[in-house]
């Protein structure tokens, strides 16, 4: 009886460690899939951020754009100084350079993968700062020329 009894208390204890050895790697499953979430959250998050932000300084080139477009029809008609036509038109080459800046780095971050995002997102945001930086100082020498020209219609 005392045999059967020991084999009996060793099934129990073996059922007892396999059954906790199941929910370590069960909980140990639900942990990573909880990270994976998690960096699936912050991946996309992150994507539409910065795809925003490149969005918004795409928009903010294409009115300046068009103010010297404008300027330009304007300068055509004879009526502005030859010096700034010359001074649009370097505006308008510089500015859609720029813009092709963002549009590649745009395009980059949109078709950005989780093991890619890493380097995408570093060099989107060195685009942007960049862009921003050379757009303030164009956006400068651009309002001094327009509040020129307006003075002189």
């Amino acid at each position: 009886m005392k045999t059967l009894l020991r084999i009996f208390a060793m099934a129990v204890l073996t059922f007892v460690m396999v059954s906790l050895t199941s929910c370590t790697t069960n909980e140990r499953d639900r942990v990573n899939d909880a990270k994976d979430e998690t960096v699936t959250v912050d991946f996309d998050s992150d994507r539409n951020e910065l795809r925003d932000e490149l969005r918004e300084i795409r928009n903010d080139i294409d009115r300046q754009l068009e103010k010297i477009d404008k300027k330009l029809d304007r300068a055509s008609k004879g009526k502005d100084v030859d010096k700034d036509r010359v001074a649009l038109e370097k505006a308008n080459r510089d500015l859609t350079q720029e813009r092709s800046k963002v549009d590649r780095s745009l395009e980059d971050v949109e078709n950005a993968s989780k093991e890619t995002w890493s380097d995408i997102k570093v060099a989107a945001k060195n685009t942007s700062r960049d862009v921003k930086t050379a757009f303030q100082k164009m956006g400068n020498e651009l309002e001094a020329l327009f509040d020129d020209n307006d003075t002189q219609d």
